[in-house]
């Protein structure tokens, strides 16, 4: 499998390569084009000077009445030098003297460079003779091949440098690209385990700490999922499984009374007073799931102002004929106490707290006292029956388990149904109970600016 970014490596290696070319491109002709300046002013201020010598001898020589041709040798001789070089010329143009080696022709880069850089000859006249004082261009020649020499090479060896430090740089700045790529590519083949990758100092850290913050929301969106599934899951087969018990005996008996195995009046009275009893029940069920379905919904709640203690006393009223008369008390209710909640589902609430005591506590008194705090209102339902052990206490508030007492009649929902009602306000429930002692269930309510 080629490796990710190949090309877009190789493009921004090439990138630091001719950026260090361009870089080094000009530095070195920027120095070259100082020194030779520096160089070619220094050698027209000596050729000025020559030239400046010459037509001072060659006054010397004519005072001395020398004729010119006597004297052209001598005089291209004392001024020729290694930088310089003298010609002389008749007034028919002809050379008649010339110093030894001055050849001021060389080749035709040099004599461009020359040109380029303000390299110039002195021209004289004396008498019907043109002296010209040229420089020697073969020195320039090989000083020009010498400086070529050093810095071709240096500057071959600093392009390969920036090529090897952009290719390192490159690495490194991919780095986190590629591993994004690979973690993407994981979580696209299903494997959604969080890996973090480490930001450090690279100056993609944007990117790393972004994916970062994906990986660990997909990651808790499908635990989340997971985690409904399994719940859902677990919801049908134990709706199924409180659904089927009385079905089954609805239908047995049907099929009695269908074979007519059951003839005189009272038995087929039990038989109809079972079915009904049965059907109750499942209707009681599919009541208390659809309850729950509703309470699951996405959809906030009717936030209202509610007295919290009229609420409470209400619900005892109507769990009365259940509870028989006299067992439930309610503890200050005397005076309002005002909390924001959805009245219907806070209702709902604490009826199947105070019905889930008044079932799996047969024979006990059960306490409702509500209580109203700076911020928060509490109900807490308190009965003296035979209470939970620590398992049972733990997972009291799971759909359709009702622990040790299984045999009790109920759906084992009411605890799951109240606890979802408060938490859908921002409210708590919270579950004590010790075996033989007794259970108490305390839900707490925000009261909000009601608490003015």
């Amino acid at each position: 499998m080629p490796e990710p970014f190949a090309p877009f490596a190789r493009r921004l290696t090439r990138g630091y390569a001719l950026l260090a070319v361009a870089l080094i491109a000009l530095i070195v002709a920027t120095t070259s084009v100082l020194a030779f300046l520096l160089y070619v002013g220094t050698l027209n201020e000596a050729i000025a000077s020559d030239a400046q010598r010459i037509a001072q001898d060659a006054l010397a020589y004519q005072r001395q009445h020398k004729s010119p041709g006597t004297y052209d040798a001598a005089l291209a001789k004392e001024i020729a030098g290694p930088r310089v070089g003298v010609r002389i010329y008749d007034e028919r143009h002809r050379l008649v003297a010339a110093s030894d080696g001055g050849s001021a022709a060389g080749d035709r880069l040099t004599r461009i460079a020359a040109a380029v850089f303000g390299l110039h000859s002195a021209v004289l006249h004396v008498d019907d003779q043109t002296i010209v004082v040229a420089p020697e261009l073969a020195r320039f020649n090989r000083l020009l091949a010498r400086y070529l020499a050093v810095v071709l090479p240096i500057g071959a060896l600093a392009v390969l440098l920036a090529w090897l430090a952009g290719r390192n740089i490159t690495r490194r700045a991919i780095a986190p690209l590629q591993a994004v790529a690979s973690a993407l590519r994981r979580i696209a083949g299903g494997n959604f385990a969080p890996e973090p990758l480490p930001a450090g100092d690279s100056s993609l850290r944007e990117l790393t700490t972004a994916y970062n913050d994906v990986a660990q929301r997909l990651t808790a969106a499908t635990v989340e999922r997971e985690r409904n599934e399994l719940q859902m899951r677990q919801f049908v087969a134990d709706a199924g499984h409180e659904l089927r018990t009385p079905l089954t005996i609805v239908m047995g008996y049907l099929e009695i009374l269908q074979q007519g195995i059951v003839g005189d009046a009272a038995a087929v009275g039990n038989v109809y007073e079972t079915m009904l009893s049965e059907s109750r029940r499942m209707r009681a069920v599919i009541d208390k799931l659809i309850l729950l379905a509703r309470l699951e919904r996405p959809a906030l709640p009717s936030i209202q102002v509610v007295d919290v203690a009229a609420l409470a006393a209400r619900v005892v009223t109507a769990m009365a004929p259940l509870a028989g008369a006299n067992r439930v008390e309610v503890i200050g209710a005397g005076s309002a106490c005002i909390v924001e909640a959805d009245e219907t589902e806070l209702y709902e609430a604490l009826k199947n707290v105070v019905e889930n005591a008044v079932r799996y506590a047969p024979e006990s008194p059960i306490a409702v006292d509500v209580a109203c705090r700076e911020n928060v209102g509490t109900v807490t339902v308190t009965d003296r029956g035979p209470g939970m052990d620590a398992t049972d206490a733990e997972h009291a508030f799971d759909r359709f388990y009702r622990g040790g007492a299984r045999t009790a009649e109920g759906s084992g929902l009411g605890l799951s149904i109240a606890k979802r009602a408060v938490e859908r306000v921002g409210g708590t429930v919270a579950l004590e109970s010790e075996p033989g002692v007794g259970t108490r269930v305390t839900i707490s309510l925000p009261r909000g600016s009601t608490s003015a």
